[in-house]
């Protein structure tokens, strides 16, 4: 494993995920009403962790299932989220310390994951559509604007990270302007909640169930996979679920954002410059010295117009992650299903159809020739 560097490079492949880290931290804190300190804590220790723990720069990410449904319809309260954190950890820590993950990677269809993905990505259009409309001119804006970026941004293969830290920027400076500066206090970044035993169960329903196949795929399998890929080095798929297992039994309780590994992370990383865990080192030490200061006030400068263009974005990457199919009807459904009614929903019904599917295959092999 290399050893970890702190050079500017490495500092800058750090910065890359926070396109995928901010729009779910903005909606958790004024949608849950979470507190920001506790939860900037909870990611920046663990970047910490894994860097040190794997060397290499394996991202910290939030859970999307739970990140998507925070800001729709169906909503989540404080409680369910730490519900649905404690389930996805409890689940990730039995397949680790078992050793189950090795038979769960080989079965799981890849049609599944990618309905779930189909149905988060139509859920954070939808509401990143209506933040938009609903303040359309600085929408509209920020939508264009990330757009501009965007494009020049990939012309020098990057994956245009940058349009969010544009936009948000220019949020923040909008709040500023009209709001002016809110108060910065020291404060201990702590936050114990204890839900009752109805918001745990609901948590899992709502969100918990729907976020195991997502996590087992991006999260561990294909982390594994991108690490050997980009980096010639061995991550394994049991560490992986225990780092992931433990970051949630231990953090959410306290406050934090429930958080998974990512191999979109990794690579917005090694795009940027990241080679070891010295960047993770470096990020999650930004993130621990912010999270004393921070207060959830901070965040209400932001007009949910920007918050909806940076989760309409991320809702465009996950629905580009869920056309890589291999069942276009399945996935579809599943998209659909998810978006008229919830994840669960939605996933029991691509468990159904794959099992039709995989029985009617079955028996048009067995029919003799005629």
């Amino acid at each position: 494993m290399p050893t970890p560097k702190f050079t500017l490079p490495e500092f800058a492949g750090s910065l890359a995920d926070l396109g995928t880290i901010v729009p779910f931290v903005l909606a958790a804190v004024i949608t849950t009403h979470m507190e920001l300190g506790p939860i900037l804590l909870a990611f920046g220790l663990f970047y910490i962790l894994s860097g040190l723990i794997y060397k290499l720069p394996v991202s910290a990410e939030p859970l999307k299932v739970v990140g998507a449904i925070s800001v729709t319809g169906i909503g989540l309260t404080h409680g369910e989220i730490i519900g649905a954190g404690l389930f996805v950890g409890l689940f990730f820590l039995l397949l680790g310390l078992t050793g189950l993950i090795k038979y769960v990677e080989k079965y799981f269809p890849v049609s599944l994951t990618r309905g779930v993905q189909l149905g988060l990505a139509l859920l954070l259009m939808v509401k990143g559509g209506q933040y938009v409309l609903g303040e359309w001119e600085i929408g509209l804006l920020a939508v264009a604007i990330y757009l501009v970026i965007l494009i020049a941004d990939r012309k020098k293969g990057n994956i245009g990270f940058l349009g969010a830290l544009v936009i948000l920027g220019m949020g923040l400076g909008y709040g500023i302007w009209k709001f002016g500066m809110p108060p910065v206090q020291f404060g201990i970044p702590l936050d114990f909640y204890l839900p009752g035993v109805n918001e745990l169960i609901s948590g899992a329903y709502k969100a918990g169930i729907a976020q195991v196949p997502l996590t087992l795929t991006n999260a561990v399998l294909a982390t594994s996979l991108l690490a050997s890929d980009l980096f010639k080095e061995k991550v394994s798929n049991k560490k992986l679920s225990l780092t992931i297992g433990a970051a949630n039994v231990v953090a959410t309780p306290l406050g934090g954002f429930p958080m998974c590994h990512g191999a979109g992370g990794m690579a917005a990383h090694y795009r940027f410059g990241a080679r070891t865990g010295g960047s993770n080192i470096m990020i999650g030490t930004l993130f621990v010295i912010l999270s004393f200061v921070a207060t959830s006030d901070m965040l209400l400068l932001i007009p949910y117009a920007i918050m909806g263009a940076l989760l309409l974005f991320a809702g465009v990457e996950l629905l580009k992650s869920a056309a890589k199919t291999d069942h276009l009807i399945i996935t579809g459904i599943m998209g659909l299903v998810t978006l008229l009614v919830d994840p669960t929903v939605g996933l029991g019904a691509g468990i159904v159809m794959y099992l039709l599917y995989w029985l009617v295959r079955g028996r048009h092999q067995k029919e003799p020739a005629k």
